[in-house]
């Protein structure tokens, strides 16, 4: 998947160490109907971290994301990802997903 946006790695950077993220990758774009062009970015949270809580900074932690790669995401943890998916589809996605941050 080849991305045409300038990511600023260093505010990717401050972004993934106040959320204690290790890694994130993008792994779809698409249409999502009312909403727009949605990015999903797969993301490993770092030992110790807890995903926060849809009411206790999720959505801030998303549109913190998005602003900083000036697109609409939508965020899933890894593991949330390998648990809804086959091996087959996960293994595609992470065959195809482009990482934009590790550690």
């Amino acid at each position: 998947m080849a991305l045409n946006i300038q990511i600023d790695q260093q505010k990717l950077a401050a972004f993934a160490d106040k959320w204690g993220i290790q890694d994130l990758a993008i792994f779809d774009t698409h249409e999502r109907e009312g909403e727009g062009l949605i990015t999903d970015v797969m993301y490993t949270l770092l030992p110790g971290y807890e995903t926060p809580g849809y009411f206790h900074g999720f959505f801030d932690m998303e549109d913190e994301l998005g602003a900083i790669l000036g697109r609409r995401v939508a965020m899933d943890e890894r593991e949330l990802v390998k648990s809804y998916t086959t091996r087959k589809h996960f293994e595609q996605l992470l065959n195809t997903m482009q990482v934009i941050y590790a550690r």
